[in-house]
């Protein structure tokens, strides 16, 4: 029923490029040992390419997830099958800043292991790897086990419910217990740094283990191969090639079950707040897959809305004027709440379900066109506005008259 908007405004692009920086921004990741990584590409090269006939056969991988900090257990068994030979092996961390501690052991026997940097160019940018180095001689038909021992900060994003100044009246408690239930842990392992070595591994096993939360905790992980267990998840391979990473995204304060009532909690206590419902709604969508969520709550905000609509013009000088997104009452995170709503209810082709609400979305939509209308040099910016405000005021006036 009606036509559908396809173009995305500006301002909702923002939002999920918001969405999208809060789950990257927080990525560490840690790594296979590799051979002379101070002289090789990047992160090393290749077997291919004359790095080594040193073969890795099986590593055995544990991160334990603690509540202030990550403990990482890497054991590789290496075989040479070619001649005695004594190189470089190091052990990756981008963030330097990150890494809490550092061990190493060849045979069950500690090795001084010592700090090295190499930096990298590419295109338009510039960067920095930061190594755990260390030398290691490799005998001709032998194997040598290696084992790393490391402890690291945890990684977490914590982007929702920091600015203080967008959610008005609300205590600085509740704002805490916003933080709290959405952030966001990240535990990142690459395994492609490992393809430097010769050939493939007989086997490889990746866990990663929950220490005080279990698989409730868990948001998403990747690959999907990879074995829930009660207090983690287990990725297990044969006749390996290294590639790619492993990575899991995890809430360390709350189960993930949990959230949704906390934060429904919040956006009750609190009903006439748009930023707050806004973003309660979208971190739902976003982190918890819960569109149902965002719906419930953007319609129940809608629905109870009464307030006045502010003044949306604003002029700068020279008398240019311009569309005022801060104005009073969070209109603007209030329409914003129902374009995204009724896009919602046309994918999953129940718009029908915005009735109740139609004659309200579409005084805000035809407010926003005549403010628009009045500027005589209206800003090329803003064109995106009008058109999805006249979208949304013709869809939900099809409703209230009952046209198709």
């Amino acid at each position: 029923m009606g036509k559908r908007w396809s173009e995305m405004s500006r301002y909702l692009r923002l939002l999920l490029g918001f969405v999208l920086l809060a789950s990257l921004a927080s990525h560490r990741a840690d790594a296979d040992i590799a051979p002379n990584p101070l002289t090789g590409g990047w992160p090393v090269s290749p077997y291919e390419e004359g790095t080594t006939d040193v073969r890795m056969v099986a590593e055995d991988v544990v991160v334990r997830i603690y509540a202030d900090s990550i403990v990482t257990v890497g054991s590789f068994s290496m075989r040479n099958e070619g001649k005695t030979v004594e190189m470089v092996v190091g052990f990756p961390f981008p963030y330097e800043e990150d890494l809490i501690s550092f061990r190493a052991f060849v045979d069950g026997e500690p090795v001084e292991v010592r700090g090295a940097e190499k930096q990298h160019s590419g295109e338009s940018k510039t960067w920095t790897t930061y190594w755990k180095v260390w030398d290691t001689a490799f005998p001709r038909g032998r194997t040598c086990e290696i084992r790393v021992e490391y402890k690291a900060k945890p990684s977490e994003s914590l982007n929702w419910f920091y600015r203080r100044e967008s959610y008005g009246s609300v205590p600085t408690d509740v704002l805490e217990t916003c933080r709290q239930a959405t952030t966001i842990g990240n535990v990142h392992y690459t395994l492609e740094t490992g393809e430097a070595w010769k050939g493939i591994l007989d086997r490889c096993r990746v866990s990663f283990e929950f220490v005080g939360m279990s698989d409730a905790n868990i948001r998403s992980y990747l690959p999907n191969d990879g074995v829930v267990t009660k207090n983690g998840i287990v990725w297990e391979y044969t006749e390996y090639e290294p590639r790619g990473w492993i990575n899991l995204e995890y809430f360390p304060n709350l189960p993930a079950q949990q959230i949704p009532e906390v934060l429904l909690g919040v956006v009750e206590r609190f009903p006439g707040n748009p930023q707050l419902a806004s973003d309660v709604g979208r971190f739902c969508a976003a982190y918890l897959g819960r569109n149902d969520l965002q719906c419930e709550i953007y319609h129940s905000f809608l629905a109870s809305w009464d307030k006045p609509i502010p003044q949306l013009m604003e002029y700068a000088s020279g008398g240019r004027c311009r569309f005022n997104y801060q104005a009073e009452g969070g209109f603007f995170a209030v329409w914003s709440m129902a374009s995204l709503l009724f896009k919602q209810y046309q994918t999953t082709g129940e718009v029908e379900r915005g009735k109740d609400i139609a004659p309200t979305v579409s005084l805000m939509s035809g407010a926003i066109m005549d403010s628009l209308d009045t500027c005589s040099g209206l800003p090329e910016n803003s064109g995106w506005l009008v058109r999805e405000a006249r979208a949304l005021r013709d869809l939900c006036n099809k409703l209230i008259t009952g046209s198709e």
